[in-house]
């Protein structure tokens, strides 16, 4: 029993100080944890290629679920012989997406690289469209 009742006093102490820590934290008056500044440029890369990579399977998600709208919309101006109004492409779209990632992540970083590379794959290159006339 009395194993019991230390047991649950450091328990008690330890929730004590994690509750204060809590509060000024929250509060704004603790003060900050200095942090190495090699570990900060890490934490920045990886919230940076955690945003990057949400935006692009966003994308990619509308890539590979088109919206019937626009595909309606499309048939509809083609059917009446009207020009259809520029809009971006999911292609497109997606390849804007890799070129930013690649850029706001570095492309000096293996993911960046790959990036910027797809990116120039997904994207049109004008010199390379066929001649319409």
């Amino acid at each position: 029993v009395v194993m019991d009742l230390t047991r649950l006093a450091v328990d008690a102490g330890q929730f004590i100080n994690r509750a204060v820590q809590y509060t000024e934290e929250s509060i704004g008056q603790a003060d900050k944890t200095e942090l190495d500044p090699g570990l900060e440029q890490l934490l920045a890369l990886a919230d940076a290629t955690k945003t990057c990579t949400d935006k692009i399977i966003c994308q990619t998600e509308v890539l590979l679920q088109p919206n019937p709208g626009a595909r309606l919309e499309d048939r509809l101006y083609e059917h009446l012989d009207w020009s259809v109004p520029s809009r971006p492409r999911a292609l497109e779209a997606l390849g804007d997406q890799m070129t930013q990632a690649g850029l706001e992540i570095g492309s000096t970083t293996p993911y960046g690289d790959v990036c910027v590379f797809s990116s120039c794959i997904l994207l049109p290159h004008p010199h390379l469209s066929p001649v319409r006339g």
